[in-house]
Parts: C-alpha cells; sequence; structure tokens
C-alpha cells in the first residue's frame, strides 16, 4: 500500500511541475534589451601574478539592439574596474582597448545610471563604462583586447 501511495505522490508532483509555462527569457519580460545581452556579453579578468588586477565587462550591441545595427561600426559597451584603489580611475591613460588590433573611433563615458548600462546583464557597481565604436574591418571574429600599462592584457572574442 506505501507503494501505492508513494506511486500517486510521485505522479502529482510531476505532473503539477510539469504544466509551467515559465522560461529563462521569463525574468526579462521588463527588459527585451538585457534578454538579448545575455548572449553577447563576456567577462574577463586581467591576472598579474596569480591576483586580479582588472575586470573588464563587455557586450557586443550590434547584435543586441536594432539602434546599433551597422555594417561601417561595431558598437561595444564596456566596462572596467580596475582592483587597485589607487588606480581606478576613469579619466587614466593606463589602459587601452583595441579591436583586431585597431584603436577605437569614438569612446564616450557612460554615466551608472543610464539605461543602456542598467540594461546589460552583467555589471559591477565599480566600474566605469564606455560606448565605444570600431570602424567595421568586415571580420568575422571580433577581439577586444584591454591592456593595461603595468599588468599585461586580456582579451574577448565575439562572432558576428
Amino acid at each position: 500500500m506505501n507503494k501505492f501511495y508513494l506511486f500517486i505522490s510521485a505522479t502529482v508532483l510531476v505532473l503539477s511541475t510539469g504544466c509551467t509555462s515559465t522560461t529563462a527569457l521569463n525574468h526579462f519580460e521588463r527588459d527585451p534589451l538585457s534578454a538579448n545581452a545575455i548572449q553577447y556579453t563576456k567577462k574577463a579578468d586581467l591576472l598579474y601574478k596569480t591576483e586580479i588586477k582588472a575586470m573588464v565587462f563587455v557586450t557586443y550591441l550590434n547584435d543586441v539592439d536594432k539602434k546599433y545595427e551597422s555594417n561601417k561600426i561595431n558598437s561595444f559597451l564596456i566596462g572596467v574596474h580596475l582592483v587597485n584603489k589607487e588606480n581606478n580611475n576613469s579619466k587614466s591613460n593606463d589602459y587601452t582597448i583595441t579591436l583586431n588590433g585597431h584603436e577605437s573611433e569614438n569612446i564616450t563615458a557612460l554615466d551608472k545610471d543610464s539605461k543602456l548600462v542598467k540594461s546589460i546583464p552583467l555589471k559591477n557597481i565599480w566600474a566605469d563604462y564606455y560606448l565605444i565604436n570600431f570602424k567595421n574591418d568586415d571580420s568575422q571574429s571580433l577581439k577586444i583586447e584591454f591592456t593595461h600599462s603595468l599588468y599585461g592584457h586580456t582579451q574577448l572574442t565575439f562572432q558576428k
């Protein structure tokens, strides 16, 4: 008799949980940009002597929002958090960011409360955020390289 009750309980449990309509993207209903951005966002750490010296968050915007679709420009939202407090200065020239070895066309510093920064799924409250545009070189592989003058470099790769 106990096996019968166990079987009935298991069947009811399976049937009641199998009828839900929740998907992973249901949690992003308020912001469709965030739902698309999760696929095109990456994070990298810049290590120096086994210590994290910088964290870089990159979202490739061309595939995220129609506003950034372009055959001439590749647009990225980049967050940079330098772990060393003395060097964490957004105005500092201690680091460079390149795409496939080329420097940016233009860099715009973004406020942390901007709609664009708020819409990305992976962020750090201590990071400084930038909208960075690079000239499109028709490459299918986009290699963002973050280089710090003291700590070396790290790289993230996106596919168009």
